[in-house]
């Protein structure tokens, strides 16, 4: 089942944010931890286009939905992660409608939109095919999930909803809190009645709803409510906070050791 279809059928896609690790086969890592998809992160990660391109095409064979967030709106920026191969796109600071609207202008093949045609790359598998079929094809396939982080976005988020061709609304929750005043305060109450008006728009216009989150607490809360894009956590996180808690633990043990050890001389 494709991510598109895995949003549109409201199931649940969990997937995570890269933006440091570059190794390709971090994707099968995930895979084989049970992840649907990873997010390859070209706004704030330090990839470039090859390291991308070996991403996806490592994704693509363990089975992981490759996800691309894009630095920006911008043909060359949309045009080459889904010629790589990208499952879809997700694209920060959508924050009107007419920006939207150009999303999708570049990501679909005519005659919905203009994305630029080179059929033998990595999104088609290099094989030969049909144009006119794999063009009709591929503009069903691709999932294009927009990003929601300023209270601008927000006033146009239900008109952004109804346009075909969105797939997902993903919040995004530290912008949004700088973009409110409360820069980091994710779970404020006021940006907690943010994420709930969000998820009850996409229900009521069928339209999936991500976020990323890096407490598991709330991660089940906003699962329960009805996000179905849930990017739990980073490769920065995974790697620090994990490699923090051992540390912690066999430093205590150690200190705890040499402080019995310590003891008993003293009483020799």
């Amino acid at each position: 089942m494709s991510l598109k279809q895995r949003l549109a059928g409201g199931e649940l896609s969990i997937s995570t944010m890269v933006s440091e690790v570059k190794n390709p086969n971090l994707a099968r890592m995930f895979a084989t931890a049970g992840l649907d998809s990873m997010i390859i992160d070209m706004e704030h990660g330090t990839f470039d286009w090859s390291d991308m391109s070996a991403m996806i095409a490592v994704a693509r064979g363990a089975g992981l939905a490759p996800v691309v967030r894009i630095p920006e709106i911008r043909r060359e920026a949309v045009l080459k992660p889904l010629d790589a191969g990208a499952a879809g796109l997700l694209v920060p600071m959508v924050n009107s409608v007419e920006k939207a609207r150009e999303v999708i202008r570049l990501a679909k093949y005519p005659p919905a939109g203009v994305r630029g045609t080179a059929l033998r790359r990595g999104h088609s598998d290099y094989r030969q095919v049909s144009a006119g079929e794999y063009l009709r094809r591929v503009n069903e396939e691709v999932a294009l999930l927009l990003q929601i982080e300023t209270r601008q976005s927000l006033k146009q988020v239900d008109e952004m909803m109804q346009l075909d061709g969105v797939d997902a609304i993903f919040i995004g929750p530290f912008d949004l809190s700088v973009d409110m005043g409360i820069p980091g305060q994710v779970w404020n109450p006021d940006i907690r009645a943010v994420f709930s008006r969000v998820i009850e728009s996409g229900k009521r216009h069928n339209v999936a709803t991500g976020i990323q989150v890096f407490s598991m607490e709330q991660a089940k809360e906003l699962v329960k409510e009805g996000v179905r894009y849930l990017s739990f956590s980073s490769d920065v996180n995974m790697l620090v906070d994990q490699a923090a808690a051992a540390a912690a633990v066999i430093r205590a043990e150690l200190d705890g050791y040499q402080g019995v050890r310590q003891e008993a001389d003293r009483k020799v």
